[in-house]
C-alpha cells in the first residue's frame, strides 16, 4: 500500500467539515440562547442585574452616647433610671421611603415608647432612636424592637437599675 486511498481521501475532509459544521452550529446555539430579538428583528443581548440591594438591617447597637453620624459612641445594655437611651439601626441596601420602627416595650409587655422614622437611603445608613424619662425609668428590663416595613427584624434587651 502506497498510502491512502481515494475513499480516505474523500471521507477525511467531508468528516472534518461536518464536525465543523456541527461545532459551529451548535456554538451559535448557545448565542440564541442567551440573546433575544427585540424590534425588527434586532439582536438583544440579555439583561443584566443592575438592580440595588434590597434594604435590610444590618445592626442594632444602644448605648447612652451617639455621635454626629447617628452612631452609638458609647455602647452599654445597663442604664441607671434618668439615662437617655440611645438606639442605632444601621441598614445597607436601598429603599425609597422605607418605615423604620423603634417600639421599646417594658418588661411586662407594655409598650413605652415607639417612633417611626421614614428613610430612602443608597447604601449604608444610621438611623437614631431614643427614650428619655426625667423622672426616671423604673427599674427592670426593656427591649427595643426594630421593624422594617412593618416586620420585626432584630431586638435588644436593656436593663435599668
Amino acid at each position: 500500500m502506497r498510502g491512502h486511498s481515494h475513499v480516505d481521501r474523500v471521507v477525511r475532509p467531508t468528516a472534518c467539515a461536518i464536525a465543523l459544521v456541527l461545532a459551529v452550529a451548535c456554538g451559535k446555539k448557545e448565542n440564541q440562547d442567551t440573546t433575544a430579538q427585540g424590534a425588527g428583528g434586532a439582536v438583544v443581548p440579555p439583561a443584566t442585574s443592575t438592580q440595588p440591594a434590597a434594604l435590610q438591617v444590618a445592626d442594632v447597637k444602644v448605648g447612652n452616647k451617639v455621635d454626629a453620624n447617628k452612631q452609638v459612641s458609647n455602647t452599654t445594655d445597663t442604664f441607671t433610671p434618668r439615662d437617655t437611651i440611645f438606639a442605632s439601626v444601621h441598614t445597607t441596601g436601598t429603599a425609597q421611603n422605607a418605615q423604620v420602627v423603634a417600639r421599646w416595650t417594658f418588661q411586662d409587655g407594655q409598650t413605652v415608647n415607639e417612633r417611626t422614622e421614614s428613610i430612602s437611603p443608597t447604601g449604608d445608613a444610621y438611623t437614631e432612636f431614643h427614650i428619655e424619662k426625667p423622672s426616671g425609668w423604673p427599674a427592670g428590663k426593656y427591649t427595643l424592637h426594630v421593624l422594617l416595613n412593618g416586620q420585626e427584624v432584630q431586638t435588644k434587651d436593656v436593663t435599668v437599675k
